[in-house]
């Protein structure tokens, strides 16, 4: 970005993803998606955090940005806003980046924020500032909260799962701002759903319990022998794609119990709760390659999107094909 660019800009807007680190020299820019674009650029970290950025939003903040290990900005035209004032512009970028969020955990488990936006805009003539942030915090799935560091490589695998994901979700009308119990919402952007909720629990019985959620969501058809059932059709969905059968279809168990546990009012014993990291680890893992698997196949999103019969048959084909 050069000087030139940031002038002839009606307005940008800086954040910064708190907890991600990248671990290599980014020379310019990278963008995630038409829009945002993130740095560890020096120079280009110059550019965006002036005097005039000090003044509005604090000397605090601006050491932040210079210290932070990444920022993230945009520039647009006024005519980008489609009349939407400042403060609702601001946050239907923030929406954006909420779902980088949810795309980023496709690629890597993850706890990023993004703690302070600022936007400089010009409306009609006047320009202005504007601020605001993510309510939501996230946690890994051992429920810690510490640096993720990511690759250029994984950078631009990042890039290309938002791209295949929310442009999916957009065609099936699944995206996040729908609510999901609506008719022809997907079954997996409702697992997404699930996972997101996941991500922002900080209590482990919570977090496993929206896990088994998700994995409800997409593999369950009725509500007999449910937690046999799931444990058995992640399994074999799981086998051929690296894991042990076995393996998961115990942890999945355990998972429900957990679950079972929390929503009936029943408490835990010291070596169950002992065991919760690991669970809530095992099941992220497991979801991650799962909703990938579904996303990257236009075969498995036409099972598992269009009704339970597919699903019932699929996995009625998947456990006799192996047995």
């Amino acid at each position: 970005m050069s000087k030139s660019e940031a002038l002839a800009a009606d307005g940008v807007y800086i954040t910064s993803f708190r907890w991600l680190n990248i671990a290599a020299a980014i020379q310019g820019h990278f963008e995630l998606i038409p829009g945002v674009r993130i740095t560890n650029d020096p120079a280009v970290k110059a550019q965006l955090l002036t005097a005039e950025f000090a003044k509005y939003a604090g000397f605090i903040e601006l050491s932040h940005l210079q210290n932070a290990s990444n920022v993230v900005f945009g520039q647009f035209s006024e005519a980008d806003m489609h009349g939407l004032t400042p403060d609702r512009f601001l946050l239907v970028i923030l929406i954006w980046i909420e779902g980088l969020f949810e795309s980023a955990w496709l690629v890597k488990d993850h706890a990023m924020h993004c703690e302070g936006a600022y936007l400089k805009a010009r409306k009609e003539g006047k320009r202005g500032w504007s601020s605001n942030f993510l309510m939501a915090g996230t946690t890994l799935a051992d429920g810690q909260v510490t640096e993720t560091n990511i690759s250029l490589d994984e950078l631009r695998l990042w890039s290309e799962r938002q791209e295949q994901v929310w442009s999916y979700l957009a065609e099936t009308d699944s995206m996040n701002t729908r609510f999901m119990m609506e008719k022809g919402y997907t079954r997996s952007g409702r697992a997404l759903r699930f996972v997101s909720a996941a991500r922002s629990a900080r209590d482990l019985a919570f977090k496993i319990a929206q896990f088994c959620s998700a994995l409800e969501t997409l593999f369950s058809t009725d509500t007999a022998e449910l937690s046999h059932k799931l444990s058995e059709r992640a399994a074999f969905f799981l086998g051929p794609r690296g894991y042990d059968r076995l393996t998961v279809f115990r942890r999945v168990k355990k998972a429900y119990t957990v679950r079972s546990k929390l929503v009936h009012g029943d408490t835990l014993s010291p070596r169950q709760i002992e065991e919760l990291p690991s669970i809530a680890v095992e099941l992220d893992g497991y979801l991650r390659t799962i909703l990938n698997a579904i996303f990257e196949s236009d075969e498995l999103k036409k099972i598992f999107d269009v009704h339970n019969e597919a699903v019932d048959e699929y996995f009625t084909q998947l456990l006799f094909a192996t047995s």
